[in-house]
């Protein structure tokens, strides 16, 4: 199966907790209160992994249960975006992007407009 098949296949438990981490993540990044710096933080259930991709900066939310696809995809598709991504803010002169990994675009989007 592609990685993107994958991707369309995924279902997702806890989904509402990480729409919810996304739009905490958003509000963080709009108020300069989240630390801008490559790499990977580990929390309870999920990482948080900011990295540059596309003249932007993405900050995504990956569940612990989507680490290893979406390392996968990281290295297959460098040059695009690895799904629903907003742009929250701007640091150095660089779109500043959040971005939570596996959960469905509507459901993201729907969010953001609550």
């Amino acid at each position: 199966m592609k990685p993107w098949e994958e991707i369309s296949k995924i279902n997702l438990k806890k989904e509402e907790k990480y729409v919810r981490l996304f739009l905490k993540l958003i509000s963080q990044i709009q108020k300069n209160k989240f630390p801008i710096k490559t790499g990977e933080i580990k929390e309870k259930d999920h990482y948080i992994i900011t990295e540059h991709r596309m003249n932007s900066i993405i900050i995504n939310i990956i569940p612990f249960e989507l680490y290893t696809l979406f390392k996968k995809l990281q290295k297959q598709a460098f040059h695009q975006f690895l799904g629903f991504t907003i742009l929250a803010g701007k640091y150095n002169d660089k779109d500043v992007r959040a971005s939570c990994f596996g959960v469905k675009c509507a459901k993201l989007i729907k969010s953001i407009f609550r």
